[in-house]
């Protein structure tokens, strides 16, 4: 067999039950089998392991790396990881953003309301949300899929805010999101969205994103430069925000799934009535139910994100 490194393992003409689908190349499954018959497992993933526990900080480095950026709150992140001896990865950003929320929140204790959070999602007629590394805290336990007899798979993207008690949107929106729908977004309808925000709320509110494609774009960054002047959160936000982090996401943790629950508790019919429902269902959610989110869960996770030395900790919420 003359297999070149990016031959497919079957052509089209082959046999494979699914002959239009990409097959791995021949080296690449050779390098597994050679992996599990000599060392009994796959090629790369005790050093991924490794890399996992290098990540996992004890109590005296984390509390070096918190008492350093209380210093110096607006140090990058891979000069902290230096000065303290440590990985540059996804826990430093974890203790530095938490770090500079407890500074903040020690001179202002009102800024829980003052933090916009921001994200969009996709609902789909078949009752499943597309959005990446989904968390969902609720009272009860959410319905996480919804049979239906529909054949054809349709949908929203959907953008929503939380900021002081207040649910902002839901704001609609076509296709894939790039940068340049969401630069308009954020000139022309988040304004619109915020008039209900009081002025006091507005002026000193910070605006967070995660880490979306779009979100990263160069023009992006520089329009939330403009208008959140050091107040706003994002990958390359002056604020850093952490990534993979939606357990510290009230959107994540929260909205998604209550609407979730709400909405599909009676199916859509056609992309409008998904529309209405989605619409309603952010009518009803209480302020109580948004500060509950955005202050006292918010926060205790950020307590509980500590004491499991910023790994995973929802398992531990009760």
């Amino acid at each position: 067999m003359n297999c070149s490194k990016f031959s497919p393992l079957y052509s089209k003409h082959d046999s494979s039950p699914y002959p239009e689908r990409y097959h791995p190349p021949y080296n690449y499954v050779l390098r597994l089998l050679q992996g599990l018959n000599q060392e009994g497992r796959f090629p790369g993933r005790q050093m991924n392991q490794q890399r996992r526990r290098a990540n996992i900080f004890d109590n005296d480095t984390e509390l070096q790396v918190l008492a350093y950026i209380r210093t110096n709150p607006r140090s990058l992140i891979r000069h902290v990881a230096r000065e303290i001896g440590v990985s540059y990865g996804d826990s430093i950003r974890r203790l530095q953003f938490i770090a500079w929320f407890n500074i903040e929140l020690n001179d202002n204790p009102m800024i829980v309301n003052h933090i916009l959070w921001s994200v969009e999602s996709k609902f789909t007629n078949n009752g499943i949300m597309n959005k990446q590394n989904h968390r969902y805290w609720d009272d009860t336990n959410p319905h996480w899929s919804h049979e239906t007899n529909f054949q054809t798979v349709w949908g929203v993207n959907v953008w929503c805010g939380l900021v002081g008690g207040k649910l902002i949107g839901s704001f609609f929106y076509d296709g894939t999101l790039n940068s340049r729908q969401y630069l308009n977004f954020l000139t022309n309808e988040l304004p619109r969205l915020l008039d209900d925000v009081s002025l006091d709320t507005r002026e000193c509110m910070f605006f967070q994103q995660d880490g979306a494609t779009a979100h990263n774009a160069i023009i992006v960054r520089r329009h939330l430069d403009q208008i959140f002047p050091n107040r706003w959160i994002g990958t390359f936000g002056v604020i850093p925000w952490p990534t993979r982090s939606p357990d510290l996401t009230p959107l994540d943790f929260f909205l998604w799934g209550y609407l979730k629950t709400v909405v599909y508790a009676d199916p859509p019919v056609n992309l409008q009535d998904l529309k209405n429902k989605i619409q309603a269902a952010c009518d009803i959610l209480s302020e109580e139910q948004i500060k509950a989110a955005t202050s006292t869960e918010f926060l205790r996770r950020l307590e509980s994100c500590l004491e499991h030395n910023d790994e995973n900790f929802e398992q531990f919420i009760r």
